[in-house]
């Protein structure tokens, strides 16, 4: 059965998109069949496959208004569930619909032909976020050694406990991914130091991290993975070994 892991961050700029299509497509090269579902009204990770001639969108599959089946693209040997610029309107109207928050689980649980399913969340915590939660097995943290990670990370971590209490009691933290890392500053490297310290946390922490580099910027405008952009790049290395680490501890091993 597919393991359903919810890419969330609830600020812009902390890489989600980036690990969701990397990570993907780093499980993808490990022999597992992928998923991704982009639930961001800004529509990058659909963008950064290039997918065009879309014949349903994710806001459409909620809503039942189109199939499940139909609306999904391939590209690069991943699938892909692609998003809307206009799926905020669509997010307005699953507010009214009764279970809101259930409506991707229920999808989902229709479907087993998927080893890993990655959901790429956006810059909130709204519906279609809670969404995602509600149907993961586990969520991921991508995050920067920055000023006010830890306010973002602590607003994430309380509202995945309130989800597992009151709707998915298998929900479990995967992970937080360092990205855009550059391990010889200091203040990097106290940021680090400041999670591994901390009691609840330091399991959690990535022995991994996505170190900066240009190459993951520049792959997203040719349509492509890091895989395909460039093979032999720091970040095709660096989101490889972190694929292999989360399988290591959550996966079935190929």
């Amino acid at each position: 059965m597919a393991k359903a892991i919810s890419i969330i961050n609830n600020k812009g700029g902390t890489g989600k998109t980036t690990t969701a299509l990397n990570m993907g497509a780093a499980l993808k090269k490990l022999g597992y069949k992928v998923l991704l579902i982009d639930l961001d009204s800004q529509c990058n990770l659909t963008n950064s496959l290039q997918i065009d001639d879309i014949q349903g969108h994710i806001g459409e599959v909620l809503l039942n208004k189109k199939a499940f089946s139909e609306s999904i693209k391939e590209c690069e040997g991943l699938s892909i569930l692609p998003a809307s610029s206009n799926l905020l309107d669509y997010e307005y109207q699953i507010n009214n619909e009764p279970g809101r928050e259930f409506l991707l689980k229920e999808i989902l649980g229709q479907y087993n032909s998927f080893d890993f399913i990655l959901m790429d969340c956006p810059p909130s915590m709204g519906t279609l976020a809670i969404n995602s939660l509600v149907a993961a097995d586990y969520y991921l943290v991508p995050m920067q050694a920055e000023n006010y990670a830890f306010i973002g990370l602590d607003r994430i971590l309380q509202t995945a406990e309130k989800v597992k209490l009151r709707m998915n009691t298998k929900l479990k933290l995967g992970g937080i991914l360092f990205v855009k890392y550059r391990p010889r500053t200091k203040f990097g490297q106290a940021v680090v130091s400041n999670i591994a310290q901390n009691s609840i946390l330091k399991d959690k922490l990535f022995n991994s991290y996505i170190r900066q580099d240009i190459a993951l910027m520049e792959a997203p405008a040719f349509g492509q993975s890091i895989f395909e952009y460039a093979p032999n790049s720091r970040g095709s290395f660096d989101y490889l070994n972190a694929a292999k680490e989360f399988i290591s501890n959550y996966g079935e091993k190929k």
